[in-house]
């Protein structure tokens, strides 16, 4: 599902009525646009066959790991950190503040609500003091050998 929706934008079977979507899963056939290769297409397709038996990657995971969208990965030296990355979004960017891989839409918003940079260390002030006054409110924790003394003990007096 979530590579059909990275590669598309949207979730397979997609629609607003959450009836619809139900039904849409169990029985409408899974559709592409043209634009999607056929190995990724084949892929998703086998993930996602509603018979649990015959879905991609049912017996292993050699399965998926030796299915043709995958052909260009060696699976040993990735394992090994070996290799450069397919694709390096931040490789030709002239500086931290370049919006090359975002739409114009979203680099043309005005910004309301960034604080003014005089009054910047009030405002992580202020920020940090909510946080701690929230943060972990009613949180306990016990370490596992905190648990295993409490059972220990529970399990002795019975």
């Amino acid at each position: 599902m979530v590579l059909y929706e990275m590669l598309t934008g949207l979730p397979p079977w997609y629609t607003r009525n959450r009836q619809k979507l139900f039904d849409r899963v169990r029985h409408a056939p899974l559709t592409f646009p043209n634009y999607v290769s056929a190995p990724a297409q084949s892929l998703i397709a086998g993930l996602l066959n509603r018979n649990p038996v015959e879905r991609l990657g049912n017996a292993n995971v050699s399965e998926i790991k030796s299915h043709p969208f995958f052909a260009s990965i060696e699976w040993d030296a990735l394992l090994r950190r070996e290799g450069a990355a397919p694709f390096n979004p931040c490789e030709t960017l002239a500086g931290t503040d370049e919006t090359k891989n975002f739409e114009a839409e979203f680099t043309k918003m005005t910004l309301n609500s960034v604080p003014d940079a005089t009054n910047m260390g009030s405002y992580r002030a202020s920020m940090d003091a909510a946080r701690n006054s929230m943060t972990f409110q009613g949180f306990t924790y016990n370490t596992p050998s905190d648990i295993n003394n409490i059972a220990e003990r529970n399990s002795t007096q019975f």
